[in-house]
């Protein structure tokens, strides 16, 4: 019997999602029948996905286990969800989902298939502390933060650098035309140019059941991993109005700290 931990195959994760008629994090991929599948198909897919959780005890009947609706009511209506997707060619590519509920996280995991078709099964685990920030940040493992130091400019000026570059001109004279000098100039030249182990991308989003209505920050926190450390950037707008990029060093806390500040807008009285 599932308690804090359980695997939902494509199938299973199918036919809960037409059960309780929602949809999960958009990160998180579930089964699918051809458009052409007819009444049969979709009973005998349902069926797989009844079996493959009776088999692991989470149904019993038409009786979901707790945990399980617990958890497909968090999926599709977080308090507070914290996404996680990674890329990490030659390693394990993956989607991840840590949902707050209190003091504890659901978390759900779903690696990448050898192909786009290929699905794999959502791995749903409860944790007692480390909040949604913290446990998403735990899955990346040790992170430690690239040297040097954090840079701000306008992402009008690496739009300009990008068209010079692609013109035949070096990064970091690209950069120097587009109007980014000096010390600027030499740490995004470097972190831009640098062999990527690893990058990925976290967001934050919110369902507010006083409206009935799901809030996502249009803000999210980038990331990569070269030999010489990681690396966060994010695009926000300024006070100017215009856009601005800033890239900097960054280890697990760092990571985990600009995510609370994400939530924490997240959760102010004028969301966007």
């Amino acid at each position: 019997m599932p308690g804090r931990q359980l695997d939902v195959t494509p199938p299973a994760a199918a036919y809960l999602c037409r059960r309780f008629d929602s949809h999960l994090h958009p990160l998180l991929r579930v089964g699918r029948l051809p458009f052409e599948a007819d009444e049969r198909d979709h009973a005998e897919f349902d069926r797989r996905g009844r079996d493959d959780l009776a088999r692991q005890g989470a149904l019993d009947g038409d009786q979901l286990h707790p945990f399980l609706e617990d958890a497909m009511h968090l999926l599709a209506r977080p308090p507070l969800a914290v996404g996680l997707a990674v890329h990490e060619p030659g390693g394990t590519s993956f989607n991840a989902v840590c949902v707050e509920q209190n003091r504890d996280v659901l978390q759900a995991y779903q690696a990448d298939g050898a192909t786009t078709q290929d699905l794999e099964n959502i791995q749903l685990t409860r944790h007692e502390y480390g909040g949604a920030g913290g446990n998403a940040v735990r899955l990346l493992g040790s992170v430690t933060a690239a040297p040097g130091r954090s840079v701000s400019v306008p992402t009008a000026y690496l739009d300009e650098a990008d068209r010079r570059r692609k013109a035949g001109t070096a990064l970091q004279a690209a950069l120097s035309g587009a109007g980014v000098h000096g010390a600027d100039a030499r740490t995004l030249a470097t972190a831009f140019s640098a062999e990527r182990s690893r990058d990925g991308v976290f967001t934050v989003r919110a369902y507010d059941d006083k409206v009935r209505r799901m809030h996502v920050l249009p803000v999210n926190l980038q990331f990569f991993v070269t030999n010489e450390g990681c690396y966060m950037s994010q695009r926000v707008r300024g006070q100017d109005g215009r856009e601005w990029f800033t890239l900097a060093p960054a280890d697990g806390r760092k990571l985990h700290a600009k995510i609370e500040e994400m939530a924490k807008a997240l959760r102010q009285p004028a969301r966007v």
